[in-house]
């Protein structure tokens, strides 16, 4: 029993779907399915529109905002835009700038002395401190005698003076392209100071010859860049001399002058950047001069080494530095346009074209910065180099770029034309990218169902259809289960499904046999009082039976 009933409700089951998805199709909008994937129903026509211009003002006569808008995204300080007579710009802002830091006659004030460190040891003259700073330079000086009291230890004194530099940009934004340096240093020394070759150690009162030696005696020159706070992790050095041979005797050679010598450019420039990276503002340095002075002991108790003047007497740092543009900025020129609606729309073509000019040849140092096209977020690369942009008055047509695949129906959308720049580049002067002349032509085709073709009759008509389907198929079900009875079987159905194991029927149950024998009798009762008795004549037997008419 149980499974029909099961077979029935699936056969009625059945049915109501196939009811539904009968009526489903014919009452759904035409443009439920994607422009790509349309539902198959029966056209009674279609409205072709060809190459409708789909912008306002394509030619950007003033006023140009708010139709046509801006936007910049990554570094705002790299780009720029503004607009002219009939054109939208899009600067890329470049810069170029020079520092120079000297060490001469007019910026001697802007150098100090002072010491890198408690244990160094001050260059003196009979125990009296000697250095300063006058017309001709930083300079120092140093008569080391063994044995004058307290001399002894006196044998290695350093000096050093610094200049701050402040920078009037942030560096972070800004790369460093060329530099030049250059510093000249000058020494007089007397007949004391013992190199190679030397054989005397002190020359008067007494000669004293050089009895003991490993490196003999020597200066050292050396230029720095630091932070402002002198940190010994952040100190590059940038230039460097030694003497080998002043103090010669046999050359006679106790007074030097020249150039000192210098790391290569891209190092001097690393470690600027290095130093301006970690100063808080990254634009702030300081340049370090140093003096080392190294007096070998020679002759026990009786060596002197006499340095009369040691200086910088010129310095010149020199170098330029140039915007930095960031990778992944860009700007654009964008207009917001309303969707392409009605009736079962297929897009069927869509071309954008539009000219644009640069006010001069694009930098060599970005190979890759391009023009780019977006519909909302969808990209289209039309392929456009600025590198291949060669320099002219007038404006340049772009091409005429099929932009189908990023286009959609029945939505509102933004069309926006990006200045690209893809990495990080120095640029000298600003690069005006300019856009005209902009028409965007779509063609597509409208179609139209059988009976009507508006979104909203469609929904009315799925809404009926679902309401009419739930109604027959509950019908069916009631049909099948109940109404298909006679009323006497329904009565016996629904008394049927009270009747349990658990409990006595509510109304006694009696044989067929017990109940026809019940009703016999009862009718053999109403004839009994006629049978009894003599016999009658058959006429009065009858009248009494039936009684009369």
């Amino acid at each position: 029993m149980l499974l029909r009933i099961k077979k029935r409700f699936g056969v009625m089951f059945l049915i109501t779907t196939i009811m539904i998805f009968i009526v489903l199709p014919l009452s759904l909008p035409t443009n439920f399915a994607s422009n790509k994937e349309q539902l198959n129903i029966n056209l009674s026509g279609e409205t072709t529109h060809t190459d409708v211009l789909w912008l306002d003002n394509p030619t950007f006569e003033d006023p140009i905002e708010p139709i046509w808008f801006p936007d910049i995204e990554g570094d705002e300080s790299d780009v720029d835009t503004s607009t002219s007579l009939n054109q939208a710009n899009v600067v890329i802002v470049g810069e170029s700038r020079e520092k120079e830091v000297l060490l001469n006659t007019a910026t001697q004030s802007n150098w100090m002395a002072f010491l890198k460190s408690d244990l160094e040891i001050v260059p003196q003259r009979a125990s009296v401190p000697y250095y300063g700073i006058d017309d001709d330079g930083a300079w120092c000086s140093h008569w080391w005698w063994e044995g004058e009291g307290g001399g002894q230890p006196k044998n290695t004194p350093r000096m050093h003076w610094k200049t701050n530099v402040s920078m009037p940009v942030d560096m972070s934004d800004y790369i460093i392209t060329s530099l030049s340096f250059n510093a000249i240093i000058n020494a007089s020394v007397d007949r004391n100071i013992d190199v190679d070759g030397d054989t005397t150690a002190r020359w008067v009162p007494g000669v004293a010859g050089i009895n003991q030696f490993q490196t003999y005696d020597y200066a050292r020159f050396y230029v720095e860049v630091t932070t402002l706070d002198i940190d010994v992790l952040n100190t590059y050095r940038i230039a460097f001399n030694q003497t080998r041979i002043l103090g010669n005797d046999t050359l006679s050679f106790y007074d030097i002058e020249g150039y000192i010598g210098i790391y290569e450019e891209q190092a001097i420039i690393d470690a600027l950047n290095n130093v301006l990276a970690v100063d808080p503002g990254h634009n702030n340095f300081t340049i370090v001069l140093g003096i080392y002075m190294y007096c070998e002991d020679n002759y026990s108790g009786t060596d002197r080494d006499h340095w009369d003047d040691i200086r910088f007497k010129f310095l010149n740092l020199t170098f330029s530095y140039e915007k930095k543009i960031n990778q992944f900025t860009f700007g654009s020129w964008a207009q917001d346009l309303d969707e392409i609606s009605g009736s079962n729309i297929q897009i069927t073509d869509a071309n954008l074209n539009f000219k644009y000019k640069i006010d001069k040849n694009w930098t060599e140092s970005s190979q890759n910065s391009k023009f780019l096209i977006f519909i909302n977020e969808r990209k289209f690369d039309p392929k456009m180099s600025l590198i291949d942009y060669e320099y002219s008055s007038d404006f340049q047509e772009a091409g005429r770029f099929d932009i189908t695949e990023i286009l959609l129906p029945y939505e509102n959308f933004t069309l926006s034309i990006q200045v690209f720049l893809a990495e990080d580049f120095e640029l000298e002067s600003n690069r005006t990218i300019s856009i005209t002349d902009v028409y965007l032509y779509i063609s597509y085709i409208e179609t139209f169902s059988d009976i009507f073709s508006e979104p909203w009759v469609f929904a009315g008509l799925f809404i009926i259809a679902v309401f009419a389907a739930t109604v027959l198929g509950g019908y069916l079900i009631a049909y099948q289960s109940y109404l298909k009875y006679p009323v006497p079987v329904r009565k016996v159905r629904k008394y049927r499904k009270t009747l349990s194991s658990d409990k006595t029927p509510g109304v006694g149950i009696v044989s067929q046999k017990t109940s026809f024998s019940k009703h016999y009798h009862a009718e053999l009762k109403k004839t009994d009082k006629f049978l009894k008795g003599a016999p009658l004549d058959g006429k009065i037997v009858r009248d009494k039976l039936i009684g009369k008419q």
